[in-house]
């Protein structure tokens, strides 16, 4: 004869959720020119003329938006610097 073995349920207990009175931090600008600085390095030593078409130009949108992206937030971080100086210059 076979004896049954019963395992009680195990309750584990499931905090609460806590809610944060801060800020989520989003990412700055110096974030975003890594971003794009890397993503051209990756793609600076690849060969184009072995691409298929579709892939060719898919380097060269990741080249353009990398470049719009340095130079958007090249612009934002140089506002931001010589806000206060271009003010009392005038």
């Amino acid at each position: 004869m076979s004896e049954k073995v019963i395992i009680p349920d195990i309750v584990i207990p499931v905090e609460e959720e806590q809610e944060y009175d801060g800020e989520t931090l989003q990412s700055s600008s110096h974030d975003y020119i890594t971003s794009a600085v890397n993503a051209i390095n990756v793609i600076a030593e690849m060969d184009t003329a072995i691409m298929n078409k579709d892939d060719e130009n898919m380097i060269k949108k990741i080249r353009y938006q990398s470049i719009k992206l340095i130079s958007h937030y090249i612009n934002e971080i140089y506002e931001e610097t010589f806000a206060d100086t271009d003010s009392t210059d005038q």
